[in-house]
């Protein structure tokens, strides 16, 4: 027997009536309570409740329906009807999302360690696949869910067991990677990658499984890391993790709101991204004074770390597209890029200046988010 998410369960007309009936809507959080994510999703709930008027509302469910691991087939399936998607854990799923993702390392090349960068790729994200990348839209909807909206870190750095200040020291290091960017790196630098979802970072250092982990400070305190790491290379290797739908939401569900209710629910997306990268902005500088307090050391990469990162990224970005194009039959992968590239060139000068999340939220919405046609999207 096929399941039916929740909402359009709840979604019958009333006897004589055109309206659909008041949603609540069930989202699969794969973040723990009291995280970034947590507080994000606190923010999103209640910005729905207002927009709405009660029409729609969403229940959080965190880290105790799905992981983030199983988030994508809940989604499909009808377990959740929305849930925080990664897309660089399911290669296969998503290449054209995932090969704009790619690319994050080479805002080192000219910003490097920008407190702004995640800012800056959830809007570039968030308006590519939205208005220009219809075969991203398409991966979503062969999993039965649709984007709406993303999110970022800000630049990844190591966070390690031990002090990581020279290419000496990462030789034959395992380093917990993220994405397949990272992965290459580690390699670049003679290190080993290792695959690991985030709910398993935590007992993977603490067991010397590896021996640093390639992402961002927010996380020491998402993942209460704190307890486990000894000292942080900071912003480096760089790049962002923004393989992300921050609300991804089952297909069924989404057709069976009205579309005052979808609006609603898009608008209340645009401040979940804001808050969501926002977060993570804020959490890292926090978490960088925090971990000091600790005890635990902060370490800037040698001038030599530096440029053979510099040399990585250069080199790197002549194959990501040549690579997907063999391994998944992307077509014009260059010009992707390339128009992605843009659009973060765009997004840079948008958010300067901006000094909250609610100027972030607003900004996203006036350039992205509210030129959805909520009639036709998802249809």
């Amino acid at each position: 027997m096929k399941k039916y998410p929740l909402a359009a369960a709840i979604g019958l007309m009333a006897m004589g009536s055109v309206a659909v009936q008041a949603a609540e809507l069930r989202f699969a959080s794969g973040y723990p309570q009291g995280s970034i994510t947590s507080d994000a999703l606190g923010v999103f709930e209640e910005r729905l409740d207002e927009l709405s008027g009660g029409d729609v509302s969403v229940r959080v469910f965190e880290l105790s329906l799905l992981n983030l691991r199983e988030t994508p087939a809940g989604i499909r399936d009808g377990m959740a009807d929305m849930g925080v998607v990664l897309t660089p854990y399911f290669p296969a799923d998503f290449p054209h999302t995932n090969m704009v993702a790619e690319v994050s390392m080479s805002i080192e090349l000219t910003e490097r360690g920008s407190s702004q960068a995640g800012l800056v790729y959830t809007g570039a994200m968030s308006e590519f696949i939205f208005s220009e990348c219809t075969e991203c839209r398409d991966e979503f909807a062969a999993q039965n869910q649709l984007f709406l909206g993303s999110a970022a870190t800000p630049p990844y750095s190591l966070l390690c067991r031990e002090k990581v200040d020279s290419l000496e020291a990462l030789e034959g290091k395992n380093l917990r990677t993220s994405g397949a960017q990272w992965a290459r790196w580690a390699e670049s630098v003679g290190a080993n990658p290792i695959t690991m979802s985030v709910n398993e970072i935590y007992e993977g250092l603490s067991q010397g499984v590896v021996d640093c982990s390639v992402q961002s400070t927010s996380e020491l305190s998402v993942f209460n890391l704190f307890e486990v790491v000894d000292d942080i290379t900071v912003n480096y290797p760089s790049g962002t993790f923004s393989g992300v739908g921050s609300a991804n939401i089952n297909l069924d569900s989404w057709r069976s709101l009205n579309e005052e209710q979808r609006q609603a629910l898009l608008e209340a997306t645009a401040v979940l991204s804001a808050e969501f990268s926002w977060g993570y902005e804020k959490g890292a500088v926090d978490n960088e004074r925090t971990a000091e307090e600790q005890g635990i050391g902060l370490t800037q990469p040698s001038e030599a770390m530096v440029e053979k990162n510099r040399e990585f990224i250069r080199e790197d970005l002549k194959t990501i597209a040549s690579a997907y194009e063999e391994r998944y039959g992307i077509q014009n992968a260059d010009e992707k890029i390339e128009r992605f590239r843009e659009l973060l060139g765009e997004w840079r000068e948008r958010i300067d200046g901006v000094e909250s999340s609610e100027e972030l939220a607003d900004l996203y919405w006036e350039h992205v988010f509210s030129k959805v046609d909520v009639s036709q999207y998802g249809q």
